[in-house]
């Protein structure tokens, strides 16, 4: 058993190749599947809301009396900065500490990782139902890849290609400040701002973001995300005006962090892009996307593609996992 929440990382590779636990923990819900030695796919997935349980541990300790299972090791994926072995959920009251989490279940080895790191990691390994192409060209398959993902927060990664192995690099990007360029964009950014101090991506590019934009830019009655997606669904001018913006936010955002990694392939994860992408126009997203001056050119040589499965995370996990074993 790992004697302090430091060695999380490296005793994976000394660890017995036990059946792994694997986990995607978000501000909103948890996730959680089974993975058995040597695979990447997960089986007895479950996902759980995250109100329902005061502390990390219970959601584990409900998860595994469900399954009736008890796996040997456990990698989870966090919306949170990780540091020696253990991370502060960014928008829900938890601590995942490995430490505690080998002590409580007895796993040989625990690694708690950043929730985009393992979005990053899955991205190889995933099918080609697991995405949807957003314009542009095909990915190439070893070039760079990024991962943005607006949901509860709004997650930034990279993988690169480095000898032959994936290497995958964390970020806190969307806590970037967000540039507007049109004078509607700087009337809601101020209002953002004089509200919440400053206009970070994340409060603007997630599903949070998505209403606080919409009032920013309408007024009124805060509306939740679900309800500006479902006015706008009805044709409301307003709500397919925010959601218009927030797609072009999005695009440009999206663009500077594909020049940050020198991405050959930038894909959408999260919960938000999903339910919008009835409204994207291809085109006029890869407009702002590429809108990169000098570097129009690079720019559309970069793929973009939505990750369409919903357990890439713990697929991500899995893939660390393994290449921690070898």
């Amino acid at each position: 058993m790992c004697g302090g929440s430091a060695c999380a990382c490296s005793t994976l590779a000394e660890a017995p190749r036990l059946d792994l636990l694997v986990g995607d923990i978000g501000g909103t819900n948890s996730r959680f599947g089974l993975v058995p030695p040597g695979g990447l796919r997960p089986y007895a997935i479950a996902t759980a809301p995250d109100e329902a349980y005061a502390a990390f541990e219970d959601a584990v300790a409900a998860y595994l009396q469900q399954t009736g299972e008890a796996p040997g090791r456990a990698v989870f994926a966090v919306a949170g900065p990780v540091r020696n072995g253990a991370a502060h959920l960014t928008n829900r009251d938890w601590t995942i500490d490995a430490a505690a989490l080998s002590r409580r279940f007895g796993f040989a080895a625990v690694e708690v990782v950043n929730d985009f790191v393992a979005q990053a990691a899955s991205l190889p390994h995933l099918a080609p139902d697991d995405l949807r192409r957003i314009g542009g060209p095909e990915p190439r398959p070893e070039a760079v890849k990024a991962a943005v993902g607006p949901g509860t927060g709004l997650g930034v990664a990279a993988l690169l290609r480095i000898d032959g192995k994936w290497l995958p690099v964390p970020s806190e990007g969307g806590h970037v400040e967000l540039a507007a360029v049109s004078g509607r964009e700087a009337a809601a950014f101020a209002e953002i701002r004089r509200r919440h101090g400053r206009v970070s991506a994340e409060h603007v590019l997630s599903g949070p973001g998505l209403a606080r934009l919409h009032h920013a830019l309408h007024g009124g009655a805060e509306l939740a995300a679900a309800a500006v997606t479902e006015r706008a669904t009805q044709r409301d001018t307003a709500a397919l005006e925010t959601i218009e913006i927030f797609l072009h936010l999005l695009a440009r955002f999206a663009g500077d962090v594909a020049l940050t990694f020198g991405a050959g392939a930038v894909y959408f994860c999260g919960g938000v892009l999903p339910k919008l992408i009835g409204f994207v126009d291809a085109g006029a997203f890869r407009s702002s996307f590429e809108a990169k001056g000098p570097h129009l050119g690079m720019m559309r040589e970069t793929a973009t593609l939505l990750v369409t499965s919903p357990v890439a995370g713990l697929v991500g996990c899995a893939a660390l996992a393994e290449a921690r074993s070898r």
